[in-house]
């Protein structure tokens, strides 16, 4: 119903099937069968502007290496009540970490960060490190790290969840991706993770 949307773009949603065809084409708020995050709701974790202030708040960056499925780089501000917003994201296929340490440098300029957790693979680490990007290993138990993120997901005592995304976080669109029809930042990945 939107008169200024092209028609190849509605073209484009017609093609897409599934939970994410229902949710881009149709405007559904739905979820997978079986899925992971069930307490997901971009109602409630996705946030049009961040809080005056959070320019002062503790920082991390969290990095999850890819290359053939995507380089996820996210920004977190964590708030004076522990709440996490997601300011920044780069989600991105075929570009090596090099390429992907000078965006997140230029990316961070002027920003301080109390760590970089990153995934164990001694390689990419050691590129991250020789562009002067320094890194923690990421605890990688599955189960608790499904488990820590569900608990931010839930309300807390005053009602708002402990983990909240910005839309338009997405510093560039994979094209890739999204000619695949498939998810191009992590809150269009989050209602498709399902249980095996």
């Amino acid at each position: 119903d939107n008169p200024h949307l092209p028609a190849e773009s509605m073209q484009t949603l017609d093609t897409i099937t599934g939970v994410l065809g229902k949710r881009l084409r149709d405007g559904m708020w739905v979820q997978a069968e079986g899925v992971v995050y069930d307490e997901w709701s971009d109602a409630l974790h996705m946030v049009d502007r961040m809080p005056d202030g959070w320019q002062q708040w503790r920082k991390l960056r969290v990095i999850d290496f890819g290359y053939v499925n995507p380089f996820v780089c996210q920004w977190w501000a964590i708030d004076p009540d522990d709440r996490m917003y997601r300011y920044r994201e780069i989600y991105m296929t075929k570009r090596t970490v090099a390429e992907h340490a000078e965006r997140i440098n230029l990316l961070s300029s002027g920003e301080a960060y109390e760590a970089t957790i990153c995934d164990h693979d001694a390689e990419d680490r050691a590129t991250l490190q020789a562009a002067g990007i320094y890194s923690a290993g990421a605890v990688k138990d599955v189960s608790r790290g499904i488990q820590a993120v569900r608990n931010r997901l839930a309300r807390g005592a005053d009602d708002k969840p402990r983990l909240v995304m910005l839309r338009g976080a997405l510093v560039e669109t994979d094209a890739a991706l999204a000619e695949a029809r498939k998810p191009v930042c992590t809150e269009q990945e989050l209602p498709g993770y399902v249980w095996q």
